[in-house]
């Protein structure tokens, strides 16, 4: 198992453990009262006020996984590679839950558009880079826990806009843009959040995708921890 996927597996585990000591703490105060909603947007929503549940936000996420799409060897003789899922990124987009089922299960959209980029540097000498704009649009699901906790299930399409390998200094004859690509995603994480205040999400990403060149095909699938914050209107 890579470093990589201890993180992953880690990061959802801590999420996982938050998830349902919170739920478990709740629950003995929420008995005596009964008739109150297990969370804010519901009840917002019923009051009319239609964009409670829409929210803005801005996520980092850090992606492994993919094929190996270049091998760089260092002056020592040690080697990295450049894997085609991997990065770092930076994103923005939307997330409006308007359907509730009662007030514990909500169903809604999400929109993300952003930038996606990997750069292995080779004794100062010169680089790899790749970079991609990834486009992300998915149905999602809120479980509410309480009034602020909800468990977030997501599935949907992606969309990598001009995914480019290319080097600079020593390296810079490499250069190749594979096609665009289009390929599925599932997300589970946490989100705290509720109307009109900040909210924070921590999820796992699965997306499934590979790149094509010259009738080449390449596994670019990876996985992902995103660390995303919201703000609710």
């Amino acid at each position: 198992m890579t470093i990589n996927s201890k993180i992953l597996i880690t990061a959802l585990g801590v999420g996982i453990l938050g998830w349902s000591s919170v739920a478990r703490a709740e629950a003995p105060s929420a008995a005596p009262e009964a008739d109150s909603a297990p969370n804010e947007f519901a009840p917002a929503l019923r009051r009319g006020e239609w964009l409670s549940s829409l929210g803005l936000h801005a996520s980092l996420g850090l992606a492994f996984g993919g094929d190996e799409l270049a091998e760089l060897t260092y002056s020592d003789g040690s080697t990295t590679t450049v894997d085609a899922g991997e990065g770092v990124s930076l994103s923005g987009g939307l997330t409006w839950t308007p359907l509730w089922l009662g007030d514990r299960v909500g169903l809604g959209l999400g929109l993300d558009a952003g930038w996606k980029y990997k750069s292995t540097l080779v004794d100062a000498d010169g680089s790899i880079k790749l970079e991609r704009i990834p486009l992300m649009a998915s149905v999602r699901s809120l479980v509410a826990i309480d009034s602020s906790w909800h468990g977030v299930v997501a599935a949907g399409g992606i969309l990598e806009l001009n995914p480019h390998l290319y080097g600079d200094g020593v390296l810079g004859g490499a250069d190749v843009r594979f096609d665009d690509a289009v390929g599925g995603m599932l997300e589970l994480g946490v989100l705290w959040g509720r109307p009109k205040g900040f909210g924070f999400e921590m999820t796992g990403r699965w997306t499934i995708l590979s790149y094509e060149y010259m009738g080449e095909s390449s596994n670019a699938s990876s996985g992902s921890v995103n660390l995303t914050a919201h703000f609710f209107l």
